[in-house]
């Protein structure tokens, strides 16, 4: 792979090299950043700590074609530890289909009734257990399954029930609450 061929040429010392997989790679760190973090400063942060990791990690690297499961394992670590300082978790209400939710219509459309929605899965997702949290996290993201059980560590099919899991949690916890209102 490119990224491969990259880490190669920046582990002997290529500047332009590491220049060209930062360009390649620091904006989809920075949407799972922002994302995860709701705060634009901290993921500019965590951009910068996962590129100064990949440079310092080029020697050792093992070229195999997994280069965006290392650097989002890089990334989700420095956001988990931040999630651990108390940062706040972001909406995710863009990767449950609106149309499956039993959440009342009326607040579906309304610009207004969408705010309080986004609160509402935002207060709700950091009900969730970290793992389920982080798997929903990274697919609002735009990380692809096999990447994020990658960057997770666990297989392709455990990381879909984690976020399957998370969906049905939530979705689940929004019935009740549109039961109580």
């Amino acid at each position: 792979m490119q990224e491969d061929a990259l880490m190669t040429r920046i582990a002997e010392g290529d500047e332009a090299s590491f220049v060209e997989l930062y360009n390649l790679w620091s904006r989809r760190i920075m949407a799972y950043a922002f994302r995860a973090l709701k705060d634009l400063h901290e993921a500019q942060d965590v951009v910068q700590e996962t590129f100064i990791q990949v440079y310092k990690a080029a020697p050792a690297y093992r070229a195999e074609g997994k280069f965006g499961a290392f650097v989002f394992r890089i990334a989700g670590n420095l956001v988990r530890g931040r999630f651990r300082s108390g940062r706040p978790v972001d909406s995710l209400s863009d990767i449950i289909d609106d149309e499956e939710l039993p959440y009342p219509e009326s607040l579906r459309y309304s610009p207004e009734d969408s705010l309080l929605y986004s609160i509402d899965v935002e207060r709700l997702l950091a009900l969730l257990p970290a793992r389920q949290r982080e798997s929903l996290i990274l697919v609002a993201s735009g990380v692809s399954y096999t990447e994020g059980a990658e960057m997770m560590q666990i297989s392709q099919d455990a990381f879909a029930q984690l976020v399957l899991r998370g969906r049905r949690t939530l979705k689940l916890k929004m019935a009740r609450m549109s039961e109580i209102s």
